[in-house]
């Protein structure tokens, strides 16, 4: 590292002295938080001018003025200034495909070594993030999987990587469900006809009449669901003629605006294959009756309540007892939902705060998973964060494993690709510019790519590649994620992907750190090595090269052999295949290069 200039040392000493005596002091005056805050901002400031497009820091100089970033992040919860630069500038066919590779902090600057010796840099000479194209992905990998970092890790990754690497976060893997208050319920009984409607027909006007005449004289719009008791023994006829009833009575009394207000149904249903029928049963009534509002309630199934919960109706129903009864339900016009309807708005807000701490600390990308919305609710979701996002990339996930729950279908198993292609198409209507296609159980389920020969994987390289080329021609950029091996980076390199993520093909396991020892299920860690994250990189390269540079086919050849000594682990030849391939793209970059000059952003 080049040594400090004096105007910039004598800098360093004065913004340490301010925020050490200011940070201690227990009540600051509104001249003293001013004066913090602008030291805090000029030092993150200064650590940037100094290490930007430089490999280190490697001197005392450099690391004091690292602590003292991190020092100032931490005080003011990010960097102070907002960047215009994010993910979604990352420009893939110039530069290969993007790599992101998961820590907590612990290992971020191994991670920028090993970066910055690729190939690519070595050829094109400038350390800048988004000519580098790799990015230390903030993540504490826990026992249950990727959870979320606080502010000591967001500044760990941060000053590792200022100038020199991009960042990108993962915000949450499941959101946190809100509910909205349930639907007003009239219950009957087995009391006779006659008196169970007139008493239903009163209670339907009491719970609409609030909505009939609010402040403002606009009717606002509601659904009053009728239900029957347990101990009532009508049948179905019966039931059908009651709701009849209770419908028309909304529509023709005066006591409800038709046109915002009406009936729905709500129906309990039984655990397993009782259960498909009893909804069946309950979707007949409805349309028997004119009713397009059915709400079911049921016993939650032992996966719904491992995972706390899941989409929808899934909860009560597994797939294939679930989707001939939103066929019955589409054919017969009725919407089938569960009793507890999500509140999109406040689930987009608690992922709006997730994601703008993300942006704050200087981050390129912040990705969050919508497990367990339904189709419908991830839209509103993945709206109202576009909306609040226009200018930074905020990247939401599809996870593969879990499937596609919507009002009139379930994509899951042999229709996964059905149901992104629908997400996908919902996520352009929004003009999402990056999307995350990984897995959430990454413990339980397949790896994401099934390679010829290989019997375990949720998608072919086939398949890859059509999704690849609609997410372009949607004007996505598609991220790829969940247990991607190092053949696999070679291979999603000839495709040309916007790029992957990886941990467990650039890590190793290490003991338990202090920073997890209260998390009951961690025999080990995952922590990145220099040799993983190199090989990867070298692959992901090669894999583009092999294809597009000059000396293609002797890349390819270098990139197989390489591959094929891995397992072997014979550390000389390992080491060989490595040197070799190494020196092929570092070739075939500068040739690349030649009439593309690299641009410095």
């Amino acid at each position: 590292m080049t040594p400090l200039a004096p105007i910039q040392r004598s800098r360093a000493r004065r913004l340490e002295r301010t925020i050490s005596t200011l940070s201690r002091k227990k009540r600051l005056s509104s001249r003293e938080e001013r004066h913090l805050g602008d030291a805090c901002r000029d030092s993150v400031q200064l650590y940037r001018e100094v290490v930007a497009g430089r490999p280190g820091p490697d001197d005392a100089e450099a690391g004091r003025l690292a602590a003292m970033a991190r020092h100032a992040m931490v005080i003011q919860g990010g960097e102070g200034s907002v960047r215009g630069v994010s993910l979604k500038d990352y420009d893939s066919g110039r530069y290969g495909p993007y790599l992101g590779v998961s820590d907590e902090g612990s290992a971020a600057g191994t991670i920028r070594r090993a970066a910055l010796d690729s190939p690519k840099v070595k050829a094109v000479g400038i350390i800048d993030p988004l000519a580098v194209g790799v990015a230390v992905d903030a993540e504490r990998l826990g026992g249950i999987g990727e959870v979320a970092v606080g502010p000591e890790e967001y500044a760990d990754v941060r000053t590792a990587c200022l100038g020199r690497l991009l960042n990108s976060t993962n915000v949450g893997t499941r959101v946190n469900l809100r509910f909205y208050r349930r639907h007003p319920v009239v219950w009957t009984g087995d009391e006779p006809f006659a008196e169970a409607l007139k008493r239903a027909k009163e209670s339907v006007r009491t719970k609409l009449t609030p909505f009939l005449r609010p402040p403002g004289g606009r009717p606002r719009p509601l659904t009053v669901y009728a239900a029957f008791a347990r101990r009532n023994r009508w049948g179905d006829a019966k039931r059908i003629a009651f709701l009849k009833e209770l419908a028309g009575f909304v529509k023709r009394s005066g006591v409800a605006d038709p046109s915002v207000h009406a009936i729905g149904y709500q129906a309990s249903i039984r655990w397993g294959r009782g259960g498909k029928e009893d909804a069946l049963k309950a979707i007949k009534v409805a349309a028997g009756a004119g009713i397009n509002n059915v709400a079911l309630s049921g016993h939650v199934r032992r996966l719904a309540d491992e995972q706390i919960s899941q989409p929808g109706l899934l909860n009560y129903l597994p797939p294939s007892r679930l989707a001939p009864v939103l066929r019955c339900a589409t054919r017969m016009g009725v919407r089938v939902r569960p009793v507890n309807t999500v509140d999109p708005g406040t689930v987009a807000r608690h992922v709006w705060s997730g994601l703008q701490a993300a942006r704050r600390m200087g981050f390129e990308l912040g990705k969050y998973g919508l497990f367990p919305l339904t189709l419908e609710e991830s839209d509103v979701v993945i709206g109202l964060i576009q909306k609040w996002f226009k200018d930074w990339t905020a990247a939401p996930v599809f996870f593969m494993d879990q499937g596609l729950l919507s009002e009139s279908r379930v994509d899951t198993s042999y229709n996964l690709i059905r149901g992104l292609k629908k997400w996908l198409l919902m996520a352009a209507r929004h003009r999402v510019s990056v999307v995350l296609i990984d897995t959430v159980d990454k413990a339980k389920c397949p790896p994401l790519l099934k390679m010829a020969g290989e019997e375990k994987g949720l998608m072919s390289l086939r398949q890859v590649a059509e999704i690849d080329r609609l997410a372009r021609k949607l004007g996505i950029k598609a991220l790829w994620a969940g247990g991607i091996a190092l053949p696999q980076a070679y291979e999603l390199g000839r495709l040309g992907v916007f790029g992957i993520y990886v941990t467990s093909a650039a890590a190793e396991a290490v003991p338990v750190p202090p920073g997890y020892e209260d998390d009951p299920w961690l025999a080990a860690v995952k922590e990145p090595t220099y040799e993983g994250v190199f090989r990867t990189k070298l692959l992901l390269e090669a894999g583009f090269l092999s294809v597009r540079a000059p000396g293609g086919p002797k890349i390819g050849r270098a990139a197989v052999a390489f591959i094929a000594a891995l397992p072997a682990g014979d550390k000389a030849g390992i080491q060989n295949a490595e040197e070799i391939l190494t020196r092929e793209c570092t070739k075939a970059w500068r040739q690349f290069f030649s009439g593309r000059r690299p641009v410095r952003n």
